[in-house]
């Protein structure tokens, strides 16, 4: 009788013993179970560090991800906000020292009903998902003041109907006005559960803008949380870049901890890409001090993806391509501004993003962490994928941090566009 062969890789040995309780949990836990343990292993991540990590996924994240598509690779019922072909969980690396990176996801957990009369815009997924970690105490330290109190604010009610507004109302890339994206970040002392929140839909039906709702929201928690938020300046700032750039406020994001120790970050966007703008908004014009940072090393990371562009995007480009930013507000804290740019718009494909980031870290890295990376790229997707277009890397990001610039990659699984690749290779 021949010897068993055993694999000693943690996603290998999860895989040959987990079973689902149905076919759409067996297939995220295929498609992006398998991405993210690729990602941990390619980061640095030691084996027990994987097997933690993955065990959390298959019980906590993958049966949330709602249906798997249908038998053309289509999405069924529920369009997720996140990604360009509405996978409902992306990925994020940020690139550490010492050749470790540190990975992240962020996902919408999708219920059994969104998209239908009884859960027409999947109000309810999010709370249950909450409750369930709460109630096994998984997320030590969770706080769902800040989360009560902005959803309270920026969603529509939890049991309002579905109107012809709602039904039609989807920026480009099927991006919804209403909804809640949930994130965990695993830190050293333990997890931290973040909350993205679109604000769209129910500043319509107000009949005020995205930002006045932002706005409107954190000027109405507790005055002495508002106050110890310094919110002020970027207030101003983002009012006067909306009249002088047109910004587009997409998200409010915070962090499920006590107010005290919480964040809440802001993001916009608009269609300009000029170094000027972009310093403009890094320094809320002019009113945050960015000496001693790195700034020639942002001012090139904007070049190595936007450097070609027309000073003003056209008006048919989509939303996602408009260079955003988002700015980061804590208690006692100061200010935070961070840098994303979508290089979908701009590369042709993801070899070339590869390319330019290779370009940009050779005389700022050792050519590992790159080759690793690149290496999960092709562990995942393969070369025909990254060839064909640039669907992986969604987003690119940095931010200024004690004189050097980090830079995080985020990704999308492009698991429904991956299903139709493979249903077009199965024909004949």
């Amino acid at each position: 009788m021949g010897e068993m062969i055993m694999s000693h890789e943690p996603w290998d040995f999860l895989n040959s013993v987990l079973r689902f309780r149905d076919d759409d949990s067996q297939f995220w836990w295929d498609r992006t179970g398998r991405m993210f343990s690729k990602l941990l292993k390619h980061a640095g991540y030691s084996a027990s560090e994987q097997y933690r990590e993955l065990n959390f996924y298959s019980l906590f994240v993958a049966p949330e991800l709602g249906p798997s598509p249908d038998c053309h690779g289509n999405v069924r019922r529920w369009r997720s906000p996140g990604t360009p072909d509405s996978t409902p969980i992306d990925f994020s690396w940020e690139w550490g020292r010492d050749n470790r990176a540190t990975v992240r996801y962020s996902f919408e957990p999708i219920g059994a009903h969104a998209g239908t009369e009884l859960d027409p815009l999947n109000r309810h997924a999010t709370d249950d998902w909450i409750d369930k970690l709460r109630r096994q105490n998984m997320v030590p330290g969770l706080d769902l003041e800040w989360y009560n109190h902005f959803t309270g604010q920026i969603l529509p009610p939890r049991d309002e109907a579905r109107t012809s507004k709602t039904t039609d109302r989807f920026v480009e890339e099927t991006t919804p006005k209403a909804g809640t994206v949930v994130a965990l970040d695993i830190e050293k002392t333990g997890p931290v559960m973040k909350m993205y929140i679109y604000p769209g839909l129910k500043a319509e039906e107000l009949g005020i803008t995205n930002l006045e709702l932002v706005e409107r929201s954190i000027r109405s928690l507790p005055p002495a949380q508002f106050e110890s938020l310094n919110a002020e300046p970027l207030m101003e700032f983002l009012r006067e870049g909306t009249k002088k750039y047109d910004f587009e406020t997409g998200i409010l994001a915070i962090d499920c901890l006590a107010p005290a120790d919480a964040r809440i970050k802001v993001y916009i966007r608009a269609r300009h890409t000029t170094l000027e703008y972009m310093m403009d908004c890094i320094t809320l014009g002019g009113r945050l001090d960015m000496s001693g940072e790195a700034i020639a090393d942002l001012e090139d990371f904007w070049r190595a993806f936007i450097g070609d562009a027309p000073d003003v995007l056209p008006d048919d480009a989509p939303g996602r391509a408009s260079p955003g930013f988002y700015y980061t507000l804590g208690c006692g804290k100061p200010i935070s501004p961070k840098v994303y740019l979508s290089p979908q718009y701009f590369c042709k494909n993801d070899l070339d993003v590869l390319a330019r980031l290779r370009k940009f870290f050779s005389t700022r890295r050792s050519d590992k962490m790159m080759d690793n990376y690149k290496q999960a790229m092709v562990d995942i997707f393969g070369m025909k994928t990254l060839e064909s277009r640039c669907g992986s890397h969604y987003y690119v990001g940095c931010a200024l941090a004690k004189g050097q610039l980090r830079v995080v990659t985020y990704l999308s699984p492009q698991s429904f566009d991956c299903e139709k690749d493979r249903i077009q290779a199965r024909k004949p």
